[in-house]
């Protein structure tokens, strides 16, 4: 599809630059529509192009061991993706799937290269943006290394919550996202999911609401997300 005019605006990247710059971009960009769970890129691919989000949401995965998906991140409207590739000229190092429909402009990795040399303050920009890579991903890590299956799990229910609109002592988390959602940002099964939200349920710690889940007693929760299971 056709460059759409000031569509690269919306991209944090491109903060405060002239409208001229933005344009001779936009005409470089591959413009392309995802539909949700569509996979724009897989792992070990050689692609170089970065990508930018201009309408939509992407998330970016990789395999544990045992096959499963692991969330990484996810990139949102107005954020891009794919630079490591673009700068290192390297194999993709993990999977790309849309989460929603989604808009994408994408920028050949020399063209990217070139609009850094061509804009400090953008090069400036993407190494702010890697900083913060490395740090999520070192949280990352000791999460899914120092943490049992089932903390993980509890943590990402914590991580949902919020506080009820209706009742100040309560939490709840609204829209539950499915078991496949979880289980991806936690590095475990749906079933471990499915059985670890059971538990709870049967325990009194949640209980279910509509298409939500109600955290019923949240100091509960939070200790057994801090406490090592004996098993």
């Amino acid at each position: 599809m056709d460059a759409i005019d000031g569509a690269l605006s919306r991209v944090s990247l491109f903060a405060d630059l002239d409208p001229v710059a933005l344009g001779a971009i936009e005409v470089q960009c591959t413009w392309r529509r995802y539909a949700s769970g569509e996979q724009v890129f897989d792992k070990e691919s050689d692609t170089l192009d970065v990508y930018f989000v201009i309408e939509g949401a992407v998330r970016i995965l990789n395999h544990t061991g045992d096959d499963r998906d692991v969330a990484l991140a996810d990139v949102l409207e107005g954020n891009y993706f794919g630079e490591l590739a673009a700068i290192d000229g390297m194999k993709r190092s993990a999977r790309v799937v849309a989460t929603r429909d989604s808009l994408l402009a994408s920028l050949d990795g020399p063209a990217f290269l070139g609009l850094m040399r061509d804009h400090p303050e953008i090069a400036l920009r993407v190494l702010e943006r890697l900083t913060r890579i490395v740090r999520n991903l070192d949280a990352r890590v000791t999460q899914l290394s120092t943490q049992n299956e089932q903390q993980r799990i509890w943590g990402e229910l914590l991580r949902l919550a919020e506080p009820d609109p209706a009742k100040s002592e309560q939490w709840v988390i609204p829209d539950l996202p499915n078991h496949k959602e979880i289980a991806a940002w936690a590095g475990v099964s749906r079933e471990q999911v499915a059985q670890a939200i059971g538990e709870l349920a049967r325990d009194g710690v949640v209980r279910r609401k509509t298409m939500g889940l109600v955290i019923c007693d949240l100091p509960r929760l939070q200790m057994m997300a801090r406490t090592v299971s004996a098993a």
